[in-house]
């Protein structure tokens, strides 16, 4: 039953997203062939050609930014219009727990900010393919050697539990609002600056107490994986407990 949530948490998603996707790439990668084209002909920096490539170039960036803000947008759509607005009806007469509803939405949400992410890179990669970066260079550099033998387990491990992260923080700010019978929105974006707020003060307090140098680099991982057990116990237990759908 899990595969079949996800499959239709990834479709909703996907059918929202991959457009941009696809439109960063293609003017990343267009954005790329006009300054490699001013860099080659300086003698027409100044003329159509400079002109069109800062016009894409802004689009590109442009692009950038609304990928990413509509990842954390669909993310946040999913679990508001599928848990607690009028799909919310149909999703708990399914079958299954609270707890697979909401580890559907989490592992969707990851696997889309994967995607997003690893996008960027691929087209990064394109680009500097285009301007003659050499691989093979940049495989055997031994800076890049060392930091994956140092930090590279640690790296994919943090970046992981990062992202997890975000996405239980989101969701247990919006089972918060939902409580509210009005302004849940609002109620919700203030839940969300709370979580914020006192988690950065406990983190601070436990940093400052020393009791970070006992487990250096990964008391961070540890941190956010024990913030991950609480804003999926304040998720599960709203849902569970307090559903208060529109």
């Amino acid at each position: 039953m899990m595969g079949k949530l996800m499959k239709y948490d990834l479709k909703s998603m996907l059918k929202v997203i991959i457009p941009f996707w696809i439109a960063m790439f293609v003017t990343g990668i267009l954005w790329s062939g006009q300054a490699k084209t001013a860099l080659l002909d300086i003698n027409n920096a100044d003329g159509p050609g400079s002109l069109i490539m800062g016009i894409t170039m802004m689009l590109f960036l442009v692009l950038i930014t609304a990928v990413i803000v509509m990842n954390v947008v669909v993310i946040i759509q999913r679990f508001w219009k599928g848990l607690l607005k009028e799909e919310g009806y149909l999703m708990f007469t399914i079958p299954v727990s609270q707890r697979s509803l909401i580890l559907s939405k989490v592992l969707s949400s990851f696997l889309i900010t994967i995607g997003t992410i690893l996008v960027i890179f691929l087209l990064v990669m394109a680009m500097g393919l285009m301007h003659g970066m050499d691989l093979s260079v940049l495989v055997q550099s031994k800076f890049l050697k060392q930091f994956v033998n140092d930090w590279g387990v640690y790296s994919i491990l943090y970046g992981s539990v990062s992202v997890l992260n975000g996405i239980y923080h989101l969701y247990a700010a919006m089972a918060l609002g939902q409580l509210s019978s009005r302004n849940r929105f609002i109620c919700s974006f203030a839940a969300y600056v709370a979580l914020a707020v006192l988690f950065s003060l406990v983190e601070t307090l436990l940093l400052e107490s020393g009791f970070h140098v006992m487990l250096n680099e990964w008391l961070y991982v540890i941190v956010r994986v024990v913030e991950i057990v609480i804003f999926h116990g304040i998720t599960e237990f709203i849902l569970t407990k307090h559903l208060n759908l529109e």
